[in-house]
């Protein structure tokens, strides 16, 4: 019992009382006030929860929006890289500069040669098109000069005259340029640069690892960090990112962009916790994050002004704290007000509640005794095969806990009957019901929770046997022991003999009618000696064909519902009962195909109004034909498509169509290819794209073959033994034949003339 229900019912224990002191009715009108102040205490709760639940909202909304915008200035970061390589490659496409790469001064050549470069450097090439730089050039470590759109120049006078560089730090920049450690990163020249009033990177690129042209050249491109941290614009323009680390790997930093210079990254780093890096950072202010791009691979530790010091993030708290009294203290006022009007009519509330309890219980009570219904309902749907979608088979599966894609099941068909032996341990008289009801009491003793049982008329049981695929042999002997033992129980017991016949197992519960099938066919060969019988060791009588009347009804049911996979898994069912494994005689097969017909017959007159007459026309036209298994099988995919026309056969085609285009030049293509690769069976395939296209499937696919044959003569040099092949002939000769009964002329004619004939084939005639 809930806090409030106890102070109700002692509100109903001091009404029924009659307090007639001052004090008593104090008492309960305390009681009442904690009451009511429980439900604003509650409001506050709410109230306050969504303060800092708006607080952390706004938090991780500020987070993910300095994230997208870091995200977005890292891209356009790595095209800017992008850009650098494609210039490197430009170059590399020139042939003078690849010689030039490979030469020294003392080739008579080189100085022309370089001069010419440099020249096609600066007029071809655009480094402003580039990553904002301050200078780009080539170092040439076979002949040690340096290349560049404004000179063409030995490394030591670049060094001294053109840089004017500090003459104790010519050794550390060679050092640069040949070492491949310093390449693909942002090396600083603080050291190279002191009075440059601005601080610059060198960034190198090795050429010959773009083409592997054996091209001994390195691409330096020079960079100043102002605008290069222009390139990282902070969500809070004001307030760019302070610090700045991107690594190729954990121990490779291509670049370090810091305030102030004595920030180490790497060892903030190898903290190796984020966390721990935040905490570091909170003396000013700054958060850290890193991103990994899963373009490159680059990881880019960066800072961001934190949320508490970024302007305008905060919620307004003096408009949340100024709501909070507000409420606080009408909260108060209306509890005090509430509390001295309802004292009376909380009994009536309370009675109220007590009648929604009960209902609430009388409504469980409902539910829980139908659940059984529901399921033996869905047990019965999946045996009689009344289940046809997957949808509905899945919230069924679900609900009798058959959702594990790995189960296998089994039909089983139980039937009982009494003893006449008169030394049975019973020979009372019993009801029907009475019957019933000690049968399913020993299947709920005998079977596990993998059996799922329903009673379809007197003593006859049908059930869904589960188990594990690839357990198939001991589900059907464990099913057999459990059989014996259940009929001894019984036949001791009470008298009652029990048989069981077990179908096929199949993966797929949507076909477990099949095996109810089998089972039902399977106990008709038990007997007092063999209680529990397989279908598998049913020896086919060639004397009768297998055509029941529940497969007749299910025919009829699965053609009604357009129910097109069932159809065909019905028809490979008779085809295999008694083609297959029968082995019936031209007469009986006649007999059987009679009947079949009847049936379809009976569908045909089921046909809703408003079917065109011409479509039941055709129909009957069929029906009038030699009656066989595929024109049955055919005229059975009619009617399907006649009951529920499906709304996707036109889009089917399509994809077909486009399938055909892509692989016309496959020489297995053909009507089984195509039935394999959508799953539809070879016929309705036929018929469906006929309707559609109003032309045989052969004839379209040759119309596309030849058509691109023709295109190939026309305007392409390929060979004419080639060209069979190309276009999915394996023999020149078929190919020769169809193409001169299209065009009028052979393959070889065509290309003697280089006819503009063009036709569009479809059907198979010329225009």
């Amino acid at each position: 019992m809930t806090i409030k229900q106890q102070n109700v019912q002692s509100d109903i224990n001091l009404s029924e009382k009659q307090p007639k002191s001052i004090n008593d009715r104090q008492s309960m009108m305390l009681k009442m006030v904690t009451s009511y102040s429980i439900f604003l205490f509650i409001i506050l709760v709410l109230f306050s929860y969504l303060y800092f639940s708006d607080a952390k909202n706004a938090r991780s909304q500020y987070q993910w929006q300095v994230k997208a915008t870091f995200m977005s200035n890292a891209k356009l970061f790595e095209k800017d890289l992008d850009i650098m390589d494609a210039y490197c490659r430009q170059l590399l496409q020139n042939n003078a500069f690849r010689k030039l790469a490979k030469i020294t001064e003392d080739n008579p050549m080189f100085f022309d040669l370089g001069n010419s470069v440099a020249t096609t450097m600066a007029t071809d090439v655009y480094p402003e098109a580039l990553l904002p730089m301050s200078d780009v050039y080539c170092y040439l470590p076979h002949s040690e000069y340096i290349l560049s759109p404004n000179c063409f120049i030995h490394k030591t006078r670049y060094y001294n005259w053109i840089k004017d560089y500090p003459a104790d730090m010519y050794e550390q920049y060679s050092e640069i340029l040949t070492n491949p450690s310093y390449y693909n990163r942002f090396i600083p020249m603080d050291e190279l640069m002191p009075t440059s009033g601005k601080r610059y990177y060198m960034y190198l690129i090795d050429m010959n690892a773009l083409y592997y042209l054996d091209i001994d050249a390195v691409a330096c491109f020079i960079l100043a960090e102002d605008e290069l941290s222009s390139l990282f614009e902070c969500m809070d323009a004001d307030t760019p990112y302070r610090y700045l680390s991107i690594s190729a790997s954990q121990h490779n930093s291509i670049l370090s962009l810091s305030t102030p210079e004595s920030t180490n990254f790497d060892s903030l780093t190898a903290a190796g916790s984020l966390d721990s890096m935040a905490d570091f950072l909170n003396s000013v202010e700054m958060s850290m994050d890193i991103y990994t791009s899963t373009d490159t691979g680059y990881a880019y530790l960066y800072t961001y002004p934190s949320f508490a010091s970024a302007a305008n993030n905060a919620p307004p708290q003096i408009l949340y704290a100024g709501l909070f009294m507000a409420t606080l203290i009408g909260g108060l006022i209306i509890i005090f007000w509430l509390s001295k009007r309802n004292i009376r009519p909380i009994l009536e509330l309370d009675q109220q509640l007590q009648v929604t309890e009960l209902e609430k219980s009388h409504l469980q009570e409902v539910m829980d005794s139908q659940r059984p219904i529901i399921f033996n309902s869905y047990v019965r749907q999946f045996l009689k095969g009344m289940i046809v979608s997957q949808e509905e088979a899945s919230y069924a599966k679900k609900f009798l806990g058959l959702a594990d894609e790995s189960l296998v099941f089994n039909g089983l068909y139980v039937v009982a009957y009494n003893s006449a032996d008169q030394h049975a341990a019973s020979n009372e008289p019993r009801t029907p019901e009475e019957c019933n009801t000690i049968i399913l009491d020993a299947l709920r003793q005998f079977t596990d929770e993998t059996l799922y049982y329903f009673s379809p008329s007197d003593r006859v049981y049908a059930i869904i046997v589960v188990g594990k695929a690839g357990d198939e042999k001991d589900l059907i002997i464990k099913t057999n022991e459990m059989v014996v033992k259940m009929h001894h129980y019984l036949l001791d017991t009470y008298g009652i003999w029990l048989f069981a016949g077990i179908g096929k197992t199949t993966g797929d519960i949507l076909n477990v009618w099949e095996s109810y099938q089998q089972a039902m066919e399977a106990v008709n060969y038990t007997s007092k000696n063999y209680f529990f019988f397989p279908y598998e060791f049913i020896q086919k009588d060639s004397s009768a064909f297998y055509y029941p009347t529940e497969l007749s009804t299910k025919l009829i049911h699965f053609i009604s519902t357009g129910n097109t996979s069932q159809v065909m898994e019905l028809f490979n069912l008779i085809h295999q009962e008694n083609i297959e494994e029968r082995s019936l005689p031209i007469n009986m097969v006649q007999f059987l195909l009679s009947d079949i017909r009847n049936t379809l017959l009976k569908a045909r007159f089921a046909l809703p109004q408003g079917t065109p007459k011409e479509v039941i026309q055709n129909l009957d036209e069929c029906f009038a034909e030699h009656v066989s298994f595929k024109l049955c099988e055919d005229i059975a995919l009619k009617l399907c498509t006649l009951f529920t026309k499906k709304s996707d056969d036109a889009d089917l085609i399509s994809l077909i169509e486009k399938y055909i285009l892509d692989n016309y030049a496959d020489p297995s293509m053909g009507l089984n290819k195509i039935s394999d690769e959508f799953q539809i069976s070879e016929s309705y395939f036929s018929h469906l794209f006929k309707e559609k296209k109003g032309v045989n499937f052969s004839t379209y696919l040759e119309s596309i073959r030849l058509n691109e044959a023709s295109r190939l003569i026309r305007e392409t040099d390929i060979s004419l033994n080639e060209l069979y092949l190309s276009v999915g002939y394996n023999n020149a000769n078929s190919f020769r034949r169809a193409f001169k009964k299209i065009y009028g002329m052979t393959p070889s004619a065509m290309r003697d003339t280089k006819s503009p004939f063009s036709g569009d084939l479809a059907g198979g005639q010329k225009d």
